[in-house]
């Protein structure tokens, strides 16, 4: 089992330095907005000026779980399905109108699925194992289990994350793209973890990714049969969409709290944590299909000998 150290969110919830966000969950509403820390306590102003939303919130909350731990971090693997689309969408803009024969490289830099972490890299001055992971409705997952392989080789402080942001473009492709009213939001989660017991004794006991799934509910069978366990076992489950919800009677929809973004299955996990660590339970599932047929399973645990 890789233990959750410490972990932070930046989202469109009041989530960021809570003790529990379970305690602080709102609904969303259309036009919400991100609830952003004071960047200026976690970012110079020089660097502030030239990064975008998502690598502001990525870069603090990173920097937040650093120096929750005041440990070396000896592996980063970051999860992001879109990148940093408000520098993509600069340099595309630029790109189309401008009229000059040379363009400023600085937008197509940082618009590279890899900038939020090589940002958190140069921030930390880290020069470890550094690892972005780009598979859509699934890149969380897939850095959960790199981080899991990293802790398993013998890494003790893995940096685990996920980023996406929402740009007004994506409001015009959202009825033919992704069928939900739910509005399309930005967040970033991030946590360190490692083979250590934490505090709390809450962490992965098993994540799967299916790219090609045809029957969730014999997938999650499958999942938990692998691990030991039984439907009755899981304490609370979380899932993706309200078609699940059904599927899964008892089950929470968690975008309804993190709103439409990629990677947010990654705020689902603090959801989960901070659920076991509010109820004393055992078993979380986390249940990722926001895009039809790529499946994610987490499942977390909490040791019943940690309070």
């Amino acid at each position: 089992m890789i233990y959750i150290q410490t972990l932070q969110s930046i989202t469109h919830q009041d989530s960021f330095q809570q003790v529990n966000v379970w305690n602080t969950l709102r609904p969303l509403e259309q036009e919400s907005t991100v609830v952003s820390p004071d960047y200026k306590n976690y970012i110079s102003p020089a660097s502030l000026r030239r990064l975008s939303p998502v690598l502001r919130m990525a870069l603090t909350a990173a920097k937040e779980c650093q120096a929750a731990i005041n440990e070396e971090i000896d592996s980063i693997s970051v999860g992001t399905a879109l990148g940093c689309l408000v520098d993509t969408e600069k340099f595309l803009v630029t790109f189309h109108t401008s009229t000059s024969d040379t363009l400023s490289p600085t937008a197509f830099i940082q618009s590279t699925h890899n900038t939020i972490a090589g940002q958190i890299s140069l921030e930390l001055k880290n020069h470890s194992y550094n690892m972005t992971h780009t598979q859509n409705n699934l890149s969380f997952e897939v850095a959960l289990v790199d981080a899991i392989m990293c802790c398993k080789e013998g890494r003790s402080h893995v940096l685990l994350g996920a980023a996406d942001e929402a740009i007004d473009f994506l409001k015009l492709l959202q009825p033919a793209v992704i069928h939900s009213d739910l509005p399309l939001t930005s967040g970033a989660t991030f946590m360190i973890v490692g083979p250590q017991k934490n505090r709390f004794g809450i962490g992965f006991l098993d994540c799967s990714v299916d790219f090609n799934s045809t029957n969730i509910a014999q997938s999650v069978k499958h999942f938990l049969d692998k691990n030991g366990l039984k439907a009755g076992d899981i304490d609370q489950t979380l899932v993706s969409s309200q078609e699940l919800v059904e599927d899964f009677p008892g089950s929470i929809n968690y975008l309804n709290y993190s709103g439409l973004y990629f990677s947010a299955s990654a705020f689902a996990v603090h959801m989960g944590h901070d659920w076991l660590k509010k109820e004393q339970k055992k078993y979380v599932l986390i249940i990722n299909e926001q895009i039809k047929g790529k499946l994610g399973l987490i499942l977390l645990k909490r040791d019943e000998t940690y309070n």
